[in-house]
């Protein structure tokens, strides 16, 4: 592959050169160092010039692709290869979309935060402002735009906060945002959003090819435009460009997924910046997609712009990203680790303040690399580690689901441990915005004052569900009037549910099955079958839930706690520790692969805090 003049700087090669994601900048040390930063990197000059910042989008931009062009204007720049999508398989786990990738950018934590999943996603997590609203509210006096192409993130994510803009456009063509930016960058404006979309469409319509290097150089003409309008300015101006997505390996049609060239992003500068920007670190704790891990992550971008701003990031916001510019806080940041809750580069001592969901929890040496908090930690938990002033977030789900419930063919609601409940469309496979809400008796009537122990449930019908209690009790919930029925809870005894009543406390899951069957899986790794048309459980339970009985559940048995019938020809078991097996009924076995964890990807929304 040959490289293009542009990723050379002071004799070395920067770490972006990927090829389907794999680096070509590796080595045994700890680290491979590209170009030396400067001793305060990235801080403006303490002249009386006015720290700006332009940040210009570029979507759906492969950077293997445009390294193989000509391309000039991005010569002037520091280019760094960086990831996208969070880290597979974790709470942190979003698709490769245009959505979650531009909010993840303009607010500096990924989705599970933010909650922008989908392209069609609404609001986002006002918990987690955007870039612009932070900038606002440390400096009213800021001038701000955004303006962009694809305007979603302008007129549905962040609509509620862009109200604070000066400039806030949408819907422009490329050439028209850039002339807008040159504009904005000649009027001294504070910090300026650029969106150019022209490579994405072509991406989709035409694939990797001629059309394709074709937008992209477009794209380097324009970036050269912003980049004369930087330099005849007056002002300390940073610019960072940088991209949502990747885009699928080969033809690069579309994207979406986990794959290492999908979630192969770049971040570039004008300036010289910290070492997170200038070094890609091979010694972390998971080396998946060619150690894509060891890059800069997508949520440096907000807390860089931040900094540059005189508005230094703070604990509260609990952001994912490391600042670029200035000094490092904690770095690559990442869950798990040997027998660690999560772990951390270091190559030197230093103390590290360690906070749990906002409270010092305690602290350690920087070179300890690692942390395991105690075994009665559970919840939804946001630890923020602070380094040198600047903290960085890390968000882990210690939650599971305790009970699940088949609504309806498009809706499904899922009971977790900590009280709260969310509700699923299974249309589009997501949990539906504004999820989790807390279970109270507004949200389901009669069944608010036993939030905390609701264990198992199941819909008999369209009309009725059941709620199974820890306690030994349950109640019987009207879908039509959605509310609790009179006179409950009840016991669970052998005049409410014959043949059960011995098991009443035992119950951790119930599945509904096909015809008037329902089985109950108990805390001891056994089971009952239950006939809804007898109104009593089967002769010959409880059996033991095994390879034989539960092809695939039998190594699980006593980690179920929830289950849910899908439709006619599939469930799901749900286990301890986020995990969860996809049960065919049709074959009468659990599917290959499984269990697999609950996650972003795999149920979005489900986990979110």
């Amino acid at each position: 592959m040959n490289v293009s003049p542009r990723f050379l700087r002071s004799g070395l090669l920067t770490a972006c050169t990927l090829l389907a994601g794999s680096l070509l900048a590796s080595s045994a040390s700890a680290a491979s160092q590209v170009p030396e930063p400067s001793p305060d990197p990235g801080v403006p000059s303490t002249s009386v010039s006015q720290p700006r910042v332009l940040l210009v989008g570029m979507d759906g931009l492969q950077l293997s692709e445009l390294q193989q062009i000509s391309a000039p204007n991005f010569d002037r720049l520091l280019v760094r290869a960086a990831y996208t999508g969070g880290v597979d398989g974790e709470a942190s786990e979003q698709a490769t979309y245009s959505g979650p990738g531009w909010s993840t950018i303009l607010t500096g934590v990924w989705a599970d935060k933010h909650h922008i999943t989908a392209n069609d996603s609404d609001l986002a997590n006002p918990d987690f402002p955007s870039v612009f609203k932070r900038l606002r509210d440390a400096r009213p006096e800021a001038k701000i735009a955004s303006v962009m192409n694809w305007g979603t993130p302008n007129t549905s994510y962040f609509r509620n906060e862009v109200g604070g803009n000066d400039i806030t456009l949408s819907g422009l063509s490329d050439s028209a945002v850039t002339s807008k930016g040159v504009e904005l960058v000649n009027a001294d404006y504070d910090f300026v959003f650029l969106h150019l979309d022209e490579a994405d469409h072509v991406g989709h319509a035409s694939c990797f090819g001629s059309a394709y290097d074709t937008a992209l150089r477009g794209l380097d003409a324009q970036l050269g435009q912003l980049l004369d309008a930087v330099e005849q300015s007056s002002s300390d101006w940073l610019v960072l460009v940088t991209t949502d997505h990747g885009r699928e390996p080969v033809t690069g049609c579309n994207h979406g997924n986990q794959t290492a060239q999908e979630k192969s992003i770049f971040i570039a500068s004008n300036r010289t910046l910290n070492s997170e920007f200038g070094e890609v670190v091979n010694d972390i704790s998971n080396n998946d997609f060619s150690g894509i891990y060891g890059r800069p992550a997508q949520t440096a971008i907000t807390p860089t712009v931040l900094r540059y701003l005189g508005v230094e990031p703070q604990i509260s916001w609990k952001l994912d990203g490391l600042p670029l510019v200035a000094g490092e806080g904690v770095r690559k940041l990442l869950p798990g680790g040997g027998s660690n809750d999560f772990s951390w580069f270091a190559d030197a001592s230093a103390p590290v303040a360690i906070y749990r969901n906002g409270s010092l929890l305690t602290q350690v040496d920087a070179m300890q690399r690692g942390f395991a908090d105690s075994a009665d930690a559970r919840g939804i938990i946001d630890y923020v580690l602070v380094q040198n002033d600047t903290p960085v977030a890390l968000h882990l789900t210690r939650v599971d689901i305790d009970a699940a419930v088949d609504w309806s063919l498009s809706r499904a609601y899922f009971f977790r441990n900590d009280g709260r409940y969310v509700r699923y469309n299974k249309t589009s496979d997501q949990a539906d915005s504004g999820y989790p809400a807390n279970t109270t008796n507004s949200s389901w009537p009669g069944l608010g004052d036993y939030a905390g122990l609701i264990t198992a449930a199941f819909s008999k019908d369209s009309s009725r569900s059941y709620y199974f209690l820890s306690d030994g009790r349950y109640i019987r919930y009207n879908n039509s009037s959605d509310q609790a029925d009179a006179g409950y809870p009840k016991a669970i005894d052998d005049s409410t549910w014959p043949g059960l009543g011995a098991y009443a406390t035992s119950i951790r899951a119930a599945l509904r099955w096909t015809s008037d069957k329902v089985f109950f899986f108990l805390a001891d790794g056994t089971y009952v079958r239950y006939d809804l048309g007898d109104d009593k459980v089967d002769a010959g339970y409880p059996k033991p839930v095994n390879d034989s009985t539960w092809p695939g559940l039998g190594a699980y048995a006593q980690d179920i706690t929830a289950a849910v019938k899908w439709s006619d020809s599939r469930a799901y078991i749900f286990l301890t520790n986020q995990r969860y097996i996809r049960y065919s009924i049709s074959n009468d076995s659990a599917d290959a692969g499984y269990p697999a964890r609950i996650n972003g990807g795999t149920w979005p929304g489900v986990m979110n805090p």
